[in-house]
Formats: structure tokens, sequence, C-alpha cells
């Protein structure tokens, strides 16, 4: 199945690549521009903006794929394949059919919408699924998305599930990488060579032009206990993530009692402020206050945001710089 990729990107890397710049376009002062513009847009302190894709209404098919990458109103896609079937071919069909050479040739290849995906394994059970983080990553996603991490140590071994093994010049040797080398296909999605590929697919934070976008979710009584030491330890360890005030589970954890699920996610914006992280949380409707108080990643979900866009006004948009 997999020597289809290369027709559907063939083009798309000979142009990628040469929207890439070369060596005399670089300096040590000045690195190479991101590939992942989510990354870029959460290094200014602006909000970024998703749509769920082969989720609640909203399919994974071309014409879905076509749909969400047309609409700028939103900067990238979580793919779930915690509440679908786990179909990785499926994945890279999808990826295949985000592909816009036209778009590419006049804009570069960051011009293609980023794909996160949501995995099956909970935090606890990540550590006996790391084949499931290496078949994922190698369709040449954007990042991944861990459902209910509830201890630093969960979080870590999720990093470490995602790095490759790090040269002992590395700026970051640590957290031990643990991901297997075969990256022929990840790394002619993003366009780059195999070794470039396994340095920019580094975890954000880790290397100084690392594009790899992590979040981890925080959805439960467990988790919230724990966030401050979750969001200390990233920072300790130099890891850029976005930390997910996962309303809809911690809900279910709380009773539905209203009171302590807000309790809850304020506690996880909280962590994500203090200790330098972004947070995201579901939904635009409540968009001023969430941003106020310091959210900066906003999901929507389901067909009616799918081929509009976040339920925000031009005014507010521009205020905060988009």
């Amino acid at each position: 199945m997999r020597p289809r990729f290369v027709i559907g990107g063939a083009v798309f890397v000979a142009l990628a690549l040469l929207s890439v710049p070369g060596p005399q376009a670089q300096t040590a002062a000045t690195p190479p521009p991101r590939s992942n513009p989510v990354i870029r847009l959460l290094d200014q302190g602006k909000p970024a903006f998703s749509i769920w894709a082969n989720y609640i209404g909203v399919g994974r098919d071309y014409h879905a794929a076509v749909t969400l990458q047309n609409n700028r109103n939103f900067d990238f896609i979580i793919y779930d394949l915690e509440h679908d079937p786990l179909d990785v071919e499926g994945l890279s069909q999808f990826l295949r059919a985000l592909l816009d050479p036209a778009a590419i040739a006049r804009e570069g290849v960051s011009v293609v919408k980023p794909v996160i995906v949501r995995i099956p394994p909970n935090g606890r059970e990540i550590h006996h699924n790391q084949w499931m983080v290496k078949q994922i990553l190698d369709t040449g996603v954007a990042g991944l998305m861990f459902p209910h991490i509830e201890t630093p140590e969960q979080a870590i071994n999720a990093i470490k599930a995602v790095r490759y093994p790090q040269p002992p010049n590395a700026p970051n040797v640590m957290p031990e990488g643990l991901r297997g080398a075969s990256n022929s296909i990840a790394a002619r999605y993003w366009g780059f060579g195999s070794r470039e590929y396994e340095r920019r697919s580094d975890v954000w934070g880790l290397q100084p032009d690392a594009d790899m976008l992590i979040l981890l979710i925080i959805e439960n009584k467990l988790g919230v206990e724990n966030v401050r030491e979750i969001a200390r330890t990233l920072r300790d360890a130099h890891i850029k993530c976005i930390l997910w005030a996962g309303g809809g589970d911690m809900a279910l954890s709380y009773g539905y009692d209203e009171k302590l699920t807000e309790a809850g996610l304020r506690k996880v914006i909280d962590a994500g402020k203090e200790f330098g992280l972004p947070v995201g949380i579901n939904g635009t409707r409540d968009f001023q206050t969430r941003y106020d108080q310091g959210v900066r990643a906003f999901f929507d979900i389901g067909p009616a945001f799918a081929g509009g866009g976040p339920s925000l006004t031009p005014e507010q948009r521009k205020a905060v710089g988009r």
C-alpha cells in the first residue's frame, strides 16, 4: 500500500524543497524558517485555531481534506484515531489529499496544514504502545495528541516515544529518544532529506528549529492534581508542547459537576501560564474570556465549523493579531 504515497507526493516534494532556504540564506543567528506554522504562531503568543477531522461529522475522504485545507480560518487539523478505528492507511490517504501543488508553488511548504493525530492509548499505556506512535509518525504527520496524561512520567514517556535517539552534541540529549529509523515517507512529506528530517522532527523546544508539535491532554482528576508537576517537568526539560484542558472527559471525571470541572480547567490553564506552556481548550464560544486567561489553542468540532470557521468576529481576530 505504501508506494502509492509517491504518486500524491512527488510534485509536492519537488516544490517543497524549492521553498526551503539554502545555507546561504541562513546564519547562526537566524535559524531556518519553521515548517510548522502553528509553532510559529505560538512562539509569537498568538492564538492558533484547529478543526477536527475523522470525528463527529467531519470525514477523512478527499473532499473533506480539500475543504479543510482550503479553509484559511483554521491553522491546523486534529485527526482522531482515539474514538475511530486505528486506520493508518486511511490517515496516509488523508495527508496526500491535503497536497495542493499550485498553492505550494505560490506560498511554500508551510501552506499545507499541519495534521496532529490523537492516538488511542491513554497516558498510562504509552510505554507499551510505542509501536503505534512510530507507525503514525512515519506517515509524515506534524505531531501527536496524547490522551489522559496524569503524571510527569507519562508526559516524558510520550516525548521519548516521539524523539529519535540524539547525537552526543545535540542541544538536549535527554529525554532519551526511542523512535526507530525509517523515515523515507515522513521526510518526503515534510520536504526534507532523511538527516534533516531527523533533526527538524524533534520535539518543539529541544532543538532551535524543532517542529514536532505535541499535545498532552489533561482530562481527569489525577491529571489535574498533578498538572503543575507535569508542566514543571516539561519546562525543566526544555520541552515545549500544548497542554490541552480536556473538558469532556474532565466533566465525566468530576461527575458532571460544573464548578469542579471549571476549577479543573482553570488549574490546567494556570499551570501552563506559570511554566510557559501554551494551553488549548475546546471551542471558541468563550474565546475572549479564555484568551484573557491565557489559552492560545482553540479546537472546534463538527461540520458546522468545517466549512466556515471559528465563531469569532473580524474585530476579535484583529484584536489578537489574527
